[in-house]
């Protein structure tokens, strides 16, 4: 496998696994839900950052590319706050891609699915509410697994191994 599409689906299993944890830990502290519930709850939100941090993982090592090519090397945790900060950026958008594209399939799977235009006036209130929780829970460690991440792409891309890291 390529190295960027290592990287950016590895990238997509880090946002997915950060997100759905992410849940767990809010929900003990704030939902008093029972285990099984934030998980199922975790893994219903988790597409949305499996998308975000996707897209920023493939942004990033677009970037990393046209700066290796001007002669600038970056070093991981460089590259790791600018996919943290590009995955931020992104994930209220694929919130509202994911609000909507599950409306939707509600509205037309489901018995008692919401119509679109009452949903729409609570978009604005989901996308606040789960950027905050990303930035307040899963900044840091989104962030740690990202330096993981991007030294083992960084150093497949210079060739030094091919084993896994």
């Amino acid at each position: 496998m390529a190295p960027r599409t290592e990287f950016v689906l590895l990238a997509a299993l880090a946002g997915t696994v950060v997100a759905t944890l992410g849940y767990v830990a809010a929900s003990a502290l704030v939902f008093n839900q029972t285990l099984a519930e934030a998980l199922r709850l975790g893994a219903t939100w988790s597409p949305s950052a499996t998308l975000a941090a996707a897209g920023a993982a493939w942004l990033a090592s677009m970037r990393q590319r046209r700066a290796a090519l001007a002669g600038r090397h970056w070093r991981a945790p460089g590259m790791a706050a600018r996919a943290t900060l590009l995955s931020l950026l992104l994930y209220p958008p694929a919130v509202v891609l994911w609000v909507l594209v599950t409306g939707l399939f509600d509205q037309g799977f489901a018995s008692g699915g919401m119509p679109l235009r009452e949903l729409l006036p609570w978009v604005p209130s989901i996308v606040f509410g789960t950027a905050l929780a990303a930035v307040l829970v899963g900044t840091l460690p989104a962030f740690a697994l990202a330096v993981v991440l991007c030294r083992r792409y960084l150093r497949r891309l210079a060739g030094a191994t091919t084993d896994i890291a």
